[in-house]
């Protein structure tokens, strides 16, 4: 009994997807047309990557650990610490995400009229409406442009830029690493002037002969620094893999081919729908008696 309504159901499922067939293949061409035009209509984005390793001379402690722990007071009011490059990474990645390191590289290069370009109108140089803030175009850029992304297995640093022109998602991706290990170059090196003063002043006042060695050791340690900040260019990190602009005809999405077929499978499952629905409500026919 079962078997037989079974066998009746799926018949009356066939005769009702054969009675509205133009109905299901209307419904399959429009959503694969409507898909297929937005396909091509959209702007393409590009991605642009550049894969950066931690550059070996950024921290070099030497015998800066056993000059600390001589002087562990001395050394920490000139504000000094034996750091690791792990540490380095993290506090360079960190500077990287914020927002005041983002908001000054969107200022410094203009980039916020190409952020919101359909709000500013380039022929009278002003905006349409409300400018946006500082704070809209950190977070629109922060969320939907840039991406960093470590992995712990193998060091590797990833920095990409989606954005619609590939050549300036290429320029901009480069010029973040240039500009961050800029940053870093300058804060060691404001670092290890102040630690230097303090440490000369503490070298001039001491007459005790280890801690005036010990002071000199730290005070050579800092020179290093400086030395090493002014002359590295990849002071934090190095880059493996430069990033280069993509080609014309492959941006990260529309996925043209995944959108039309998303487009047909749509299609057909609401023109199924529509034709089982509009079936099953059909009135019967009359019986004649």
């Amino acid at each position: 009994m079962d078997v037989d309504d079974d066998v009746v159901d799926s018949r009356k499922i066939i005769a009702a997807l054969k009675a509205k067939r133009w109905w299901v293949l209307g419904s399959v061409v429009f959503f694969t047309a409507a898909f297929t035009g937005a396909a091509f209509v959209m702007t393409p984005i590009y991605r642009s990557t550049t894969v950066l390793v931690q550059a070996n001379s950024n921290q070099s402690s030497g015998g800066l650990g056993a000059a600390l722990g001589d002087l562990g007071g001395i050394a920490s009011l000139a504000g000094l610490s034996v750091g690791t490059r792990t540490s380095a990474t993290e506090e360079a990645l960190a500077v990287l995400r914020s927002r005041e390191f983002t908001e000054r590289f969107i200022a410094d290069e203009g980039l916020i009229t190409k952020l919101y370009a359909k709000k500013w109108d380039a022929a009278t140089g002003k905006w349409r409406g409300e400018p946006p803030t500082p704070d809209k175009a950190y977070r629109y850029f922060n969320e939907r442009i840039r991406a960093v992304d470590q992995d712990k297995k193998t060091g590797l640093i990833t920095v990409q830029i989606d954005w619609r022109d590939r050549n300036e998602a290429a320029a901009w991706v480069n010029l973040l690493v240039e500009r961050l290990n800029q940053e870093m170059r300058t804060r060691a090196i404001r670092d290890a002037d102040a630690s230097l003063g303090y440490l000369d002043k503490e070298l001039q006042t001491t007459t005790i002969v280890a801690t005036h060695d010990a002071i000199g050791h730290l005070i050579e340690s800092q020179v290093k620094q400086r030395m090493l900040a002014n002359v590295s260019k990849e002071y934090v990190f190095r880059v493996v893999d430069r990033g280069m602009p993509a080609d014309a005809d492959d941006p990260i999405k529309p996925q043209k081919l995944t959108m039309i077929a998303a487009g047909f499978t749509l299609g057909a499952m609401i023109g199924v729908v529509i034709a089982l629905v509009s079936g099953g409500r059909r009135r019967p026919a009359r019986q004649e008696h």
